[in-house]
């Protein structure tokens, strides 16, 4: 199936992934894809999964900007708002660099200190294509040693 879905469907399944908190599948058709049967480039696969996820990120960011008031009852809040106040751009590059299914705290926590949606986009694509360029690398020459 994902011969035929090629960059597409890794797009897809990246975006619904961030998008709905469901980052697994992502990460599992990225290695699928790089595999000799399919034969995807591991780099386009960075570069096209990072801009989906980064995209669907946006869903967290939107839950932070809208649901502030909730957030702001939480005992976590006042030192989370003062992380992200002071080192937000790092804090956001490294939790996207590194696989995790909690990112999507992070997006909230943009959100709700309105971090410039702009730069919250960039910084997310670029850590989100070098995870999964890393990713893709990482499947594909420890695949292609199995098949040898």
């Amino acid at each position: 199936m994902l011969e035929s879905a090629g960059y597409t469907g890794i797009w897809i399944a990246a975006f619904v992934g961030a998008a709905f908190f469901l980052p697994v599948g992502a990460l599992a058709a990225v290695c699928v894809a790089v595999t000799p049967a399919v034969g995807l480039n591991p780099l386009v696969i960075g570069v096209v999964a990072g801009s989906a996820e980064a995209l669907g990120e946006l869903t967290g960011y939107a839950a932070g900007v809208g649901g502030k008031g909730l957030l702001e009852r939480s005992r976590f809040y006042p030192k989370v708002k003062s992380l992200m106040i002071r080192y937000a751009g790092p804090v956001i590059f490294i939790a996207s660099v590194i696989p995790n299914p909690v990112f999507d705290v992070m997006g909230v926590a943009a959100g709700s200190i309105r971090y410039p949606v702009r730069k919250f986009l960039l910084i997310v694509f670029v850590g989100k294509t070098i995870k999964f360029s890393w990713l893709g690398l990482s499947c594909y020459y420890g695949l292609s040693q199995l098949w040898n």
